[in-house]
């Protein structure tokens, strides 16, 4: 059932850094669908944001941050994206985004022709999962946010290249940061076609008025907070949660996804959580 709620931008949720409010791990696939469910069942959240993990590849472990993420890559169970794609619709539930296995953008910078070759195929990977399930936007990192030195005109490419295969699906550059000497996220994504913008990382480079020339070309927004009682709290920004919100929101006139990512969930949060949830929709009256 859809929830009740006002007109407007749909509120989503990224289940990735979620789901360990049930006391799952963030790479337990039954875990996210038992949190999807609930959350639904809720009436928090008009849909989710979906992340291609890369700790279900069976075969490679992840590349992104990988001696973090390396235990999790070897407890977790390999899923093929039909298998994720079937768990998906058996769900019935709205996917409003995929997030594209972060080892893309290691992958398209490392300049080797077989790693390059890699990351069109996660690319494709992600592309399709999005498409098999209705899914009208997939979240790309496509740069290594640790190289100093890559051809963006050669990811833009390829990102167009492959994009052109899945007309249903825009192909959405996230603005994280990036060590290429003399650029910012913003002047990197400006140049895609399709744009997600992060809050967290837009604060972190003073860059949030930035996007407003661009907000015509931004189909996703992922807003980055820290839950506190019943309220996302934005630590370490120039400017607060919920005025941003209005910036994006009321003065830019963007009435896309908003895509909350919670940091520092803890098992136990659930209440919590829904009510900050809820206080997107207050905001937004």
């Amino acid at each position: 059932m859809q929830r009740a709620r006002r007109a407007g931008n749909p509120i989503s949720i990224s289940v990735a850094p979620t789901v360990r409010v049930i006391g799952r791990p963030y790479y337990d696939l039954a875990g996210t669908v038992e949190l999807m469910k609930r959350l639904w069942q809720e009436r928090a959240v008009d849909g989710f944001e979906f992340q291609n993990l890369a700790e279900w590849d069976d075969a490679r472990p992840p590349r992104d941050e990988a001696e973090r993420r390396f235990a999790a890559w070897e407890n977790s169970q390999g899923h093929t994206v039909d298998e994720i794609a079937d768990v998906l619709r058996d769900t019935g539930l709205p996917v409003l985004s995929i997030h594209a296995n972060r080892d893309v953008g290691v992958c398209l910078c490392n300049g080797e022709e077989s790693d390059i070759n890699r990351g069109k195929e996660l690319i494709h990977e992600s592309l399709s999962l999005a498409e098999m399930v209705g899914t009208p936007v997939c979240v790309f990192h496509l740069w290594d946010t640790w190289k100093e030195a890559f051809d963006p005109s050669l990811l833009h490419k390829i990102l167009r290249e492959a994009a052109a295969q899945y007309p249903r699906v825009k192909a959405s550059v996230e603005n994280v940061p990036t060590h290429l000497a003399g650029c910012t996220p913003f002047e990197l994504v400006r140049h895609f076609e399709w744009l997600t913008l992060d809050l967290r990382w837009a604060a972190t480079y003073d860059e949030l008025d930035r996007f407003e020339s661009v907000k015509d070309r931004i189909v996703n927004v992922h807003l980055r907070g820290r839950l506190q009682g019943g309220e996302w709290v934005l630590d370490g920004a120039p400017f607060g949660f919920y005025e941003a919100l209005d910036t994006i929101t009321n003065e830019w006139g963007y009435s896309g996804p908003l895509t909350m990512e919670p940091s520092g969930l803890r098992e136990g949060d659930w209440q919590d959580l829904v009510a900050a949830i809820s206080s997107l929709d207050e905001e937004l009256e």
